[in-house]
Formats: structure tokens, sequence, C-alpha cells
């Protein structure tokens, strides 16, 4: 197989990487508008590397770039996601995206007027979490609840924020600005930090916080006939009260303010100093979620639980967020490439992959060191969780 691979930053030189190492991988292409980022794939995954420096909002050499490929994988950055995509689904390609952006679940026609495949949100999350929770609600009379916690954490937290970069920093700060969940079936949105709760997991972990994130992907669509869905963050305590007066006193917003003789939006300066203060320190880090699906079987009440801890690759340097998300996307681009997911158009992830397609990304992910328990139990009721 050929799989090419747009966007050779940190997430994309990791699937690159994995995609090379796979036996059933001849060539993996890789583009990026870097060249110090493509110079770095080749000497990391050697003979199987094809880099073309690319630019995304150049349709057309995007297009030639996918040509031939058995199917790609987008890592691209957000503001450069929705080019890429339109590109790959008016040229009949195969296309799994690393990112989620509700444009995409509108492209569904075009793609399929192409005869394109579209997997959109397919890294750890969303992708991992929305894949497990249609799993645990899988066999299940009646399903409920969907609840997802999950974060990206430096080994040793560092100040002021006890955190480090793991993906782009517009991305993290998308996380901070807005929220949605489903309640009773329909999409509502939320304050982020709204509900800040302490979460409790074994050590060395420990306890942490979680706050509502915007990050549940395709399944916003694809599962409202929940009465409870939403995804929550998680953090090292202390993070949401910073992160919170940052965002009430507008470092992140979009409306230019004059700066002596210069206009500039306050993002763009929260971006540059949080790019800077966030990649200090020690690159070590983990990755948490736990994952639950609640429902009726057989007149009962259950509660299927997923967990993962997962921790940064000491032989090869690669973060663990780098893991968890990379290697989840180069497995189901490979799946896409061998014909074991069909269908055309827009196919969300926790859709596409049924059982035993979920059951083998679990097992090579398995192999690959990212470990997924799984636990069945009954669950306690309550009160529909506000929001």
């Amino acid at each position: 197989m050929k799989i090419a691979v747009m966007g050779a930053g940190m997430m994309g030189s990791v699937i690159a990487w994995d995609l090379a190492r796979s036996g059933d991988v001849d060539e993996v292409s890789v583009a990026d508008v870097s060249e110090q980022r493509l110079a770095a794939v080749r000497k990391r995954i050697g003979e199987k590397a094809v880099t073309r420096k690319l630019d995304v909002t150049d349709r057309d050499s995007v297009v030639r770039f996918l040509k031939g490929c058995d199917s790609a994988v987008s890592a691209l950055p957000h503001g450069a996601v929705h080019r890429a995509d339109l590109a790959a689904v008016g040229c009949g390609a195969k296309l799994v995206n690393t990112a989620f952006e509700d444009e995409q679940m509108a492209l569904d026609r075009t793609a399929r007027a192409h005869g394109s495949a579209l997997i959109p949100g397919c890294g750890v999350a969303p992708g991992l979490s929305n894949i497990l929770v249609a799993e645990g609600i899988r066999g299940m009379d009646e399903a409920e609840e969907g609840h997802i916690y999950v974060g990206g954490l430096p080994q040793r937290p560092e100040p002021p924020l006890s955190y480090r970069l793991v993906f782009s920093v517009r991305g993290l700060i998308r996380e901070y600005v807005s929220a949605r969940v489903i309640r009773d079936g329909e999409v509502r949105s939320v304050d982020p930090f709204g509900q800040v709760e302490r979460v409790r997991f074994r050590r060395p972990v420990g306890t942490l916080e979680a706050f509502f994130t915007d990050g549940l992907g395709s399944s916003i669509y694809t599962l409202r006939s929940l009465k409870q869905l939403d995804e929550r963050t998680l953090r090292f305590p202390g993070h949401a009260e910073r992160i919170k007066f940052l965002l009430d006193a507008g470092f992140f917003s979009t409306e230019p303010v004059k700066v002596g003789d210069r206009t500039v939006a306050p993002i763009e300066v929260s971006e540059a100093v949080l790019q800077k203060v966030l990649t200090r320190g020690d690159p070590r880090d983990l990755t948490v979620m736990r994952v639950e699906s609640v429902g009726r079987r057989d007149g009962d009440r259950v509660k299927v639980v997923f967990k993962l801890i997962d921790r940064y690759d000491e032989a090869e340097g690669i973060t663990s967020m780098g893991r968890t998300t990379g290697f989840t996307a180069a497995i189901v681009a490979r799946m896409l490439g061998r014909g074991e997911i069909e269908g055309q158009g827009v196919l969300p992830p926790e859709e596409v992959l049924g059982r035993a397609a979920v059951a083998r990304l679990l097992a090579e992910l398995s192999s690959k060191g990212v470990k997924v328990e799984r636990r069945t139990g009954p669950a306690q009721s309550r009160k529909l969780r506000k929001a």
C-alpha cells in the first residue's frame, strides 16, 4: 500500500513513522510546508519515505499529492483542515482526519459524488473516545449515556499552568472557549468551566480536575439519541481556574485592540506567549482516558467502562499524545486502504468501525503498547446531570 500523510508536525511525524514500520505499507508519502520538518521525517523513517513541500491552500497541488494513494491521513492544524478536506473529497481520495470540524459533516454529498471517503476526527479524542462510547453501548437494549474523560498531561508538571503542549496551541485554546454536550437528545452549549469536577485515577496519576470541552467530534451528530453525552478534559488541579481568568479577561478574544500604533487580536498574542511558555520543561507526557457507556440490558442498568493510561515512549522519544492519536489514525488509514472499511461519503468513526473492526483496532493498539482496559458492571441510577 501507498499511504499519504499531510502534515509533518507533532502528530503527522508519528503517523508517518508508524505507517513506515507496518509490513503492509510500501511507501509513505509525506507533505508539509516546512522543509525542516520534512527533513526530520526522512531521517526518522528512512527509505519508505517520499516527501514533498506542499501548501494545502493550493488545491491542485493537494490533488496531485493524493493521486495514486490507497488512503491518506490529514494531521493538519485547524485553519488548514477544511481546504485539504475539500481537495480530498473532490478527487476521490480516502482520507482519515485526526481533526474534527463541523464543516466536515456537510461534505457527505460531495464525497459520495466523487467516490471519496472521509473519516473525520479520528485521533484519540475525538476518535478513539467516541469509538469506545459506541462500542460500549453496542449490544445494549437501551443506550442512555456516554461520558468521556480525557487529557494529555506532563509527567512533571511545571507552573504556572501545570501543562505542556502536546498538539497545536490553536487547538488547545479552542478547547477553552466553548463546549457542546447532549442532554435529552438535544445539543446544548455549556460554559466549559461551569462545572469543574475532581476525578481520581490510580497512582501515579492521582486526583485531576475535569471540565467540559467541545471534543465529541462526529458523535455530536451520530449519538443524539442518548440522554447524556459529554466530554471533559482532564488537567492537574488549579489549571481550570487560571485558564478561566485568561478567558474572562479577554486574552482569547479575536476582537482587535490597539497597542501603540499597532492593532492586534489578543488571541494572537496569547497564542505566541503560550507557545513559548507551554513548550518548556520535560517533554515526557502521559495520556489518561476513561470512557463510560451506560444503558439497559435484560432489564438491568449496566455500565461499560474503558480505561487507558499511556506514557511517553522513552526508547523512541515519542509523546504519548502522538502515540495514542497517531497510532489510532494510522491503523484506521491502513484499514481504509486495505478495503476493510467500506463506504463512500463522510464516515464517522463510531459508525463505520463495527465490532470486529474495533476489536482489530484495540488489538493492534495493544501490540504497540497502547492498552485499553474494559470493565462491565452495574450502573447506579442517578439524576440527569445538568449542563
